[in-house]
């Protein structure tokens, strides 16, 4: 594993125009955005967690989609195999990161507990490690051969340009051993581990736990937010996230102390 890469998906107030719900027995629902044409998936196909995804749009409040409208499915976490898919400029930021075999997703997106009017926050809800990396013509057959259906083969995403999925089939690996973890899940209950955003600061600023990240280093000439801005403030490690971005690479040959972070949440809260 040579990198961890940050992803933010899910419901927000340009998709969706809510947060995705933390249930009041506190488990999560990642709200996948919507989607204008049709797709394989439902909101209302939707069911994991024991939520299924008309009760999360209920939960939420939400008005801007309904039941019966088509989402886009990605990340698909909850399977045998686990599958995100990422096309267009997006893959090429990847692709220019050499994003490979072996790196691990976090995902994380906008979500708030309605029951009881708490502010919103990001919030990890998720993980993938790379075990293969599929594209264009290729797509289709893979997901085929799985009885996948999946929206990087559906549609006109199959023809778009860079269309690419990652895959995971295998348990975790961390440094060339097969662990006893899924290479790919969900996390299915909030925890403040799981919280990024800082309890003192607005959504879009981090606390990152100091035992992990008072030693991080960025490479030199870095675009990545973490390293354009991470400060330290009175023994709280804090990133200012604000801006559009989908993905943020982190090195972890550089900062091996972040595999011990990601497998930590892995295996305590998977």
């Amino acid at each position: 594993m040579r990198r961890v890469i940050i992803s933010r998906k899910g419901f927000d107030s340009g998709y969706g125009k809510k947060p995705s719900p933390i249930f009041n027995d506190n488990r999560i629902f990642s709200l996948p955005i919507p989607w204008p044409e049709k797709t394989p998936t439902k909101y209302e196909d939707l069911y994991f967690n024991g939520i299924s995804g008309a009760e999360a749009l209920a939960e939420a409040n939400v008005t801007s989609v309904k039941a019966e409208d088509y989402c886009h499915y990605d990340p698909y976490l909850n399977g045998k195999i686990g599958i995100f898919g990422q096309h267009k400029q997006a893959q090429g930021y990847l692709r220019n990161k050499e994003v490979g075999i072996g790196d691990l997703f976090l995902f994380f997106g906008l979500f708030k507990k309605y029951s009881s009017k708490e502010r919103m926050l990001h919030h990890l809800f998720g993980w993938l490690q790379i075990s293969q990396i599929i594209e264009t013509d290729d797509i289709n057959k893979f997901l085929s051969s799985q009885k996948i259906k999946h929206p990087h083969g559906y549609g006109d995403l199959i023809g778009s340009k860079q269309n690419t999925i990652y895959v995971s089939d295998q348990p975790l690996n961390i440094h060339n051993k097969r662990t006893n973890l899924r290479g790919h899940g969900i996390f299915k209950y909030s925890n403040n581990d799981l919280i990024l955003t800082s309890p003192s600061h607005n959504t879009s600023t981090w606390q990152l736990p100091e035992t992990y990240f008072q030693d991080f280093k960025s490479p030199e000439g870095s675009d990545g937010f973490f390293m354009r801005k991470f400060r330290t403030d009175k023994e709280k490690y804090l990133v200012d996230t604000s801006g559009q971005w989908q993905e943020a690479v982190l090195d972890v040959e550089s900062n091996p102390k972040v595999i011990d972070w990601a497998i930590e949440l892995i295996s305590q809260y998977s």
